[in-house]
């Protein structure tokens, strides 16, 4: 019993002893990777912006639910209001490693050698949320465009390729300073996704072909979301292929989600893809009161995780609920952005 109990303390010992002995290495080595300049001693790569920034927050007392990152963007929601010099003492850990400028009340700026972060403090949740809204199947005619430009919203407008007036909308839209993205056809399951299609037994050359076709036939276009593609957008192959193109043009993609087997997400971060995916469809059923249920859906999602995305069509009901239900998405405190806002980068 004794020399059991001898065996486990020089256990204990030898991995006491081995622990000590890497985290000197490790904090040796840290220290001789940091980079020297006129102004500050900056992180090395193996210690990320994001990971301080996040443990500055975290000694502030800040959860990860209360924070959003969208890009370089930290949105961090706060129960009470910032001074300056807390605003200061907040990052102040941060000092050797980067420039801190108290941009304003409830705004930092955070500037390391090679990249620059906003930080944002609210300190009401209802303003914390933002929601994009995307029509979908624009092309056909001028006429849908138009009307929901009377909306007083940033809407995103997603054009089909190839289709009669592809070009006059997005130029409508160009003119009206509407973001818009290429609505890309892509193979879904029994149904035809319609000219500029990518098809899952086209070859790589033929997809990519086709595809910057596609990318021309739209112009003023900032990203890409995908048109049906319940097929397409579940092979890893084609969608690699895609976003290869997709990053050269510097576009980013939206999934439109109408697969769970979709490998998009996966895809666009192996690739380097800025991306996003769509939340609620807004009207799969077109009458007032499933658009309105789907619209609560959006707002619940957007007032929880700090953002959502929705997606819906030109059909003239949805037009009408989006009239009538902006203002009350308004009135909330949700602010109505463009869909690149959310776009999270690679």
């Amino acid at each position: 019993m004794k020399r059991s109990q001898r065996s486990i303390v020089l256990v204990i010992i030898v991995v006491l002893t081995f622990a000590v002995t890497l985290a000197f290495f490790i904090e040796k080595g840290w220290k001789s990777r940091m980079v020297q300049t006129d102004t500050h001693v900056y992180v090395p790569a193996v210690l990320p912006e994001k990971i301080l920034i996040e443990g500055c927050l975290f000694d502030l007392g800040i959860a990860r639910k209360d924070t959003r990152i969208a890009g370089n963007v930290f949105k961090v929601y706060m129960k009470d209001e910032l001074t300056g010099s807390k605003m200061h003492a907040t990052f102040s850990p941060l000092a050797g490693h980067a420039g801190v400028e108290i941009v304003g009340s409830d705004h930092a700026r955070i500037i390391f050698r090679d990249s620059t972060w906003e930080i944002f403090f609210k300190t009401d949740r209802k303003k914390f949320a933002q929601i994009a809204i995307i029509v979908d199947d624009l092309g056909l005619s001028v006429a849908p465009a138009r009307e929901i430009c009377s909306i007083e919203a940033d809407i995103t407008f997603s054009v089909l390729p190839m289709h009669p007036h592809s070009i006059d909308v997005a130029d409508y839209l160009h003119q009206k300073g509407k973001e818009i993205l290429l609505h890309l056809p892509m193979e879904g399951k029994n149904k035809d996704p319609g000219p500029g299609a990518l098809f899952a037994d086209m070859s790589s050359s033929e997809i990519v072909a086709i595809l910057r076709g596609d990318l021309r036939g739209v112009p003023h276009i900032s990203g890409v979301n995908n048109h049906m593609g319940s097929v397409v957008t579940a092979d890893d192959v084609i969608m690699r292929l895609v976003y290869t193109e997709l990053k050269k043009a510097g576009l980013f993609f939206i999934d439109s989600l109408t697969t769970n087997k979709s490998v998009c997400r996966r895809a666009a971060q192996e690739i380097g893809l800025p991306f996003n995916a769509r939340d609620v469809f807004l009207d799969n059923e077109k009458s007032d009161k499933y658009i309105r249920g789907q619209i609560d859906k959006l707002i619940s999602i957007a007032m929880k995780h700090s953002e959502a995305i929705g997606i819906c069509h030109p059909y003239p009901e949805t037009i009408a609920s989006l009239k009538r239900e902006i203002p009350r998405i308004k009135e909330l405190g949700i602010e109505i952005v463009r869909v690149s806002t959310l776009v999270n980068s690679p």
